[in-house]
């Protein structure tokens, strides 16, 4: 039978190994500001924004904006009501002026600002997410 020293030296190493193991995946993750110093805003080209970033499971999207007489919201959405700018009936709305979303999937993500003639104006951003 092994020592007492001797089994608490072996769980510490396989404690070690496990952290280890986990450190990549958390430390890969990232966290991206939408619309980088302007935010969630009618003046950013949210394609452009987009463009050239590798957005990956568990990174975030935070949408910075005002909460003034309702200025801004955020809408997700699916490709149909992304590509029309409709808001449907069951689409989640965030509305804290820091939204935060991780995304735990691989796929497309469409978000879109629920404001009337916002979305039209190009307040929109899809993000594809490997």
């Amino acid at each position: 039978m092994a020592s007492r020293k001797a089994l608490l030296i072996i769980t510490a190493a396989m404690a070690v190994v496990v952290v280890g193991a986990l450190l990549p995946a958390t430390a890969s993750a990232a966290n991206y500001m939408v619309g980088d110093d302007s935010g969630w805003d009618l003046e950013v080209d949210y394609d452009a924004w987009a463009r050239g970033k590798n957005f990956k499971v568990g990174d975030t999207l935070e949408f910075l904006y005002s909460t003034e007489e309702a200025t801004h919201n955020v809408v997700m959405v699916d490709a149909g009501s992304y590509k029309a700018c409709t808001v449907p009936s069951n689409a989640p709305t965030l509305t804290s002026g820091d939204d935060r979303v991780t995304v735990g999937s691989a796929g497309q993500f469409f978000f879109i600002c629920g404001i009337e003639g916002h979305c039209q104006s190009g307040m929109k951003l899809a993000v594809n997410v490997q």
